[in-house]
């Protein structure tokens, strides 16, 4: 019966391989030193109809025929079964030690060598496709495959050639027809089977979402298969602390084996469909059990095994989680007028997210809140709506301390009295003087400064204090002394009780001499001129003094006279 190339085109289904080229070259090449990379189609000439030929470029090497697609992936169930085809060569009397047919899979490479060459004419070859059929490792010369190192080539097949050239020295061709590699083994995973969440190539691509949980496969995900499955194995990729995989029931057919939380085998128990795996991965949810988990996409990896070992691609959820826009919780802060900027998020706490905004703008036009420039009151924190995250709100309520002023500079009569009092409201001061009263009395002229702290700031402040005299102030000249050194009278002064900036005194005796001068009011005269002491009687002084009248400068002339008794 006459077989023809039949791939039928089920996502994810793989049928036997059965080539007869009657129709094209159904996407065979040819590599090495081929004078055609694509294996040219003959319509006729095959065995029987069309077939593909390939012609040595004779620039070196040995070309081969090269197997398309359809002949790569899941071939477990060949194990056992044959390569068949039909091929010759126009020349093969020097055929070097090559293999006749490559086979590669699973990072191996299986060589075979057939016992006789193809002909001139048609030549059929039937392969067995195991261990111990002649096939070697990586070269002719290579060990002999284990029967596992055999069924991982077979589990997922990454290559096929055969050898078309068997003569090195000049031009030759050669023809293949009726490729044939047994296997029907069918499987179908797809974790979105109408692709929905567009992640494609049986991938899941999950709904974003502001909840740190998911489920790793779509509603309608397929698994189909005539092979039995042994197990499959979901586990969390790049995991982080305190993630895990839940199962929220459980399957009668099915065991399920966790190694950590981040892995779990669901092993099948002898009679466990395709439906009851499929069923029991819906049941199965990502769950992200950090206080504050991370914005990121979670990958989820899904594994299936057959009684042949991992069959399909490796195919994986992804499941984007963001986090929940936080704008903190509300806080309060009192200010100094003087304190300078702060950003404001500080006063927030909980760790806002940094990407908020606040209402009303600071002067800043950011986070900034300069207490000289802004205004007290309350400020709402806003982050804004994060798709699919709504946004999230709070406050801080700002009060702003304002530096105390004491009473206004003063001026005051010298009998007059004013007290500088501690503003209210201070917890601890002290002034300038020392003094911690807190009314202390002011009596002298000065600058008098306070410094005082509440609960949360300091401040200071100074006020002046000016006296000026207001009732003129005049001498008081004694009109006589004794100075005989008995302790009593015996010194002679002006008594000048004034506040004053000049002063001079001169006393002169009868005939104009001067006997005394002063240029202070509190140095006194001993009744004694050059050493001796002066002659009983009458003498004559006068004084200037200098000083404040009303706030302004004013200056005063005294004259009169003294008598001295002994």
């Amino acid at each position: 019966m006459r077989l023809f190339c039949i791939l039928l085109c089920l996502p994810g289904w793989a049928f036997a391989q059965n080539c007869t080229f009657d129709f094209g070259n159904e996407g065979w090449t040819a590599d090495g030193d081929a004078e055609n990379g694509a294996a040219v189609w003959q319509a006729t000439g095959g065995t029987p109809g069309g077939y593909i030929r390939t012609v040595d470029g004779s620039t070196g090497g040995t070309w081969y025929f090269v197997a398309p697609d359809k002949f790569e992936g899941i071939k477990c169930d060949a194990y056992g079964r044959f390569l068949r085809y039909d091929q010759f060569t126009s020349n093969n009397s020097n055929p070097n030690n090559r293999p006749d047919v490559e086979l590669k899979g699973g990072g191996l490479t299986l060589v075979f060598d057939n016992p006789v060459l193809p002909g001139n004419s048609w030549t059929h070859f039937d392969i067995l496709l195991r261990e111990d059929a002649g096939w070697r490792l990586n070269n002719l010369n290579g060990a002999t495959p284990t029967q596992a190192q055999f069924k991982t080539v077979l589990a997922n097949i990454t290559g096929l050639r055969i050898r078309g050239e068997y003569y090195s020295f000049a031009d030759d061709f050669g023809g293949l027809d009726n490729v044939n590699l047994e296997s029907d083994f069918q499987f179908e995973f797809d974790l979105d089977g109408d692709d929905s969440s567009g992640a494609g190539d049986g991938d899941f691509q999950a709904p974003p979402t502001c909840v740190p949980t998911g489920n790793i496969i779509d509603a309608d995900a397929v698994l189909n298969t005539n092979a039995r499955i042994d197990s499959i194995t979901v586990s969390i990729t790049a995991g982080i602390t305190l993630e895990e995989l839940l199962v929220i029931a459980a399957s009668a057919n099915i065991t399920i084996a966790r190694y950590g939380p981040r892995t779990l085998t669901l092993i099948n128990n002898g009679n466990a469909t395709t439906a009851d795996f499929v069923a029991l991965l819906q049941l199965i949810q990502y769950q992200d059990n950090n206080p504050e988990p991370k914005s990121g996409v979670r990958i989820i990896r899904i594994e299936v095994f057959t009684d042949c070992g991992v069959v399909g691609d490796t195919h994986r959820a992804y499941l984007p989680i963001f986090l929940q826009p936080y704008a903190g919780l509300d806080g309060d802060t009192v200010l100094c007028f003087n304190s300078g900027p702060i950003d404001l998020r500080m006063v927030l706490r909980d760790d806002p997210d940094p990407n908020g905004r606040w209402e009303p703008l600071l002067k800043s036009g950011g986070n900034i809140f300069d207490p000289n420039l802004d205004s007290a009151g309350i400020y709402t924190y806003l982050v804004p709506t994060s798709e699919p995250c709504a946004g999230d709100t709070s406050r801080v309520q700002v009060l702003i301390e304002y530096p105390f002023v004491l009473q206004p500079d003063t001026t005051l009569c010298y009998d007059e009295v004013v007290y500088i009092e501690r503003p209210p409201g201070l917890v601890d001061w002290v002034l300038s003087t020392g003094s911690s009263q807190s009314k202390l009395p002011v009596r002298e002229p000065g600058v008098y400064t306070l410094i005082g702290s509440t609960d949360y700031c300091t401040f200071s402040d100074s006020v002046a204090v000016g006296f000026i005299t207001c009732v003129e102030c005049k001498p008081y000249p004694p009109n006589v002394f004794s100075p005989n050194d008995d302790g009593e009278n015996d010194q002679w002064h002006i008594f000048l009780n004034c506040r004053w900036s000049d002063y001079h005194l001169e006393v002169y005796d009868r005939w104009g001499g001067m006997v005394f001068a002063a240029d202070d009011p509190e140095v006194e005269w001993d009744g004694r001129v050059r050493g001796k002491d002066a002659l009983n009687g009458v003498y004559v002084w006068r004084m200037f003094w200098s000083g404040e009248f009303l706030g302004e400068p004013k200056s005063w002339f005294y004259e009169g006279d003294v008598t001295i008794v002994r």
